[in-house]
């Protein structure tokens, strides 16, 4: 059967994992910050729950990030130290 989701949950999930833990945060402490079940965002995070279009939205506005960041993994216009550490996580066989 093949897949039809636009977006790879998982890949997605490693992306928020990501920022989450740049900012220092718990998945309980990341999950209040945007209004979510610790639960529910830790299914989403381990790729087991596709994000929705709107929770995406409430992560990028709260933690300054981008909907393209999120779903597609494009590093344009995310804060520099971010980006250099996923950068650094792509080259090094960690994404």
């Amino acid at each position: 059967m093949e897949d039809h989701t636009p977006f790879h949950p998982q890949a997605v999930g490693r992306r928020l994992q990501a920022l989450r833990e740049h900012r220092g945060k718990t998945r309980a402490d990341f999950a209040a910050s945007v209004g979510i079940d610790a639960t529910s965002y830790g299914r989403i995070e381990k790729g087991l729950k596709p994000l929705k279009a709107e929770m995406a939205y409430r992560i990028s506005e709260r933690w300054g990030v981008t909907m393209d960041f999120l779903y597609r993994g494009r590093l344009t216009e995310l804060p520099e130290a971010l980006a250099n550490k996923l950068i650094h996580a792509r080259t090094s066989g960690q994404e």
